[in-house]
């Protein structure tokens, strides 16, 4: 299996969250499958065991947005360009703010078995509110590549994308059809390419929830970030290397830490206000 990792731009959180990830899959995986980051930072994860870094240049992220520009068109561009490198190999997209939390062997035998991963169904557009009920109505009915868009599809969220190297290439292709469709009618952009691959995997493959084996922590990012520069710090201040990283990681205390939590509008709302009101002053040394 093909593990990849789609990791742009200078934000270091995303860098490390994404190096915090790998030690956790590393830690399980086997001598033939591998993992390839497409990234604008190769020095990151260069002389890294099973890691091959892709670079890529801004231009090319700009070239995979496509004509309308839509940002996150570059995710199934990514797993494409990976798809061609690698011909008919299983592949793994995952987010960086993801960590294995369950069987590796057991993540590679759904997609052995020939059926497509996402991480947790969601439910279905029509029942959300604000961009994917927005979206929802617009293409409702629609068909794209051969696909009408019906009640039979639920919107998977795509922070983890398990392919069968038998069928990835076909379901990457539909995914782009139904994503430069939705965008081409003027849907609300901001889950249709989530949408777009919940889709073209369910119509190709299938889908499998990936819950139980791979957390995601989308909503608690800042306490994860926080374990994440405090394990790696230690762990290069100590002089350690990549495979002591694997060794050292405690997977317990990763376990211990909240996947999501539930943000107050209110107090951000607050907060914000009160950083308006009250502002650091700068001093002079």
């Amino acid at each position: 299996m093909n593990i990849l990792y789609l990791i742009f731009g200078d934000c270091l959180s995303n860098h490390v969250q994404a190096r915090l990830s790998m030690v956790t899959f590393v830690r399980q995986m086997r001598q033939q499958d591998r993992i390839y980051v497409i990234t604008t930072k190769p020095q990151f994860y260069e002389g890294i065991k099973f890691v091959t870094p892709l670079p890529i240049s801004d231009g090319n992220i700009k070239e995979w947005e496509g004509s309308l520009q839509f940002f996150w068109r570059v995710k199934i561009k990514a797993m494409q360009y990976l798809c061609e490198i690698c011909p008919g190999s299983d592949l793994l997209y995952l987010d960086s703010d993801t960590y294995l939390q369950g069987d590796y062997a057991a993540l590679c035998g759904i997609l052995e078995r020939g059926q497509g991963v996402m991480h947790i169904n969601e439910g279905h557009p029509k029942d959300m509110k604000f961009g994917a009920l927005r979206m929802w109505r617009k293409v409702r009915g629609h068909t794209y590549g051969g696909v009408t868009i019906g009640a039979e599809h639920c919107m998977w969220n795509a922070g983890v994308v398990g392919l069968p190297g038998a069928k990835a290439a076909e379901a990457l292709r539909l995914a782009l059809t139904v994503c430069d469709g939705m965008l081409a009618d003027g849907a609300d952009r901001r889950l249709i390419e989530q949408y777009a691959l919940s889709i073209a995997l369910f119509e190709t493959v299938g889908l499998t929830s990936a819950e139980s084996l791979v957390g995601h922590y989308w909503s608690n990012k800042d306490e994860w970030n926080n374990f994440a520069l405090s394990f790696f710090v230690k762990e290069h201040m100590l002089g350690r290397s990549f495979d002591d990283e694997c060794r050292d990681l405690d997977i317990e205390e990763l376990h211990r830490i909240p996947l999501n939590i539930h943000l107050s509008n209110t107090q951000r709302r607050l907060t914000n206000v009160l950083k308006h009101i009250f502002k650091d002053k700068i001093q002079d040394r």
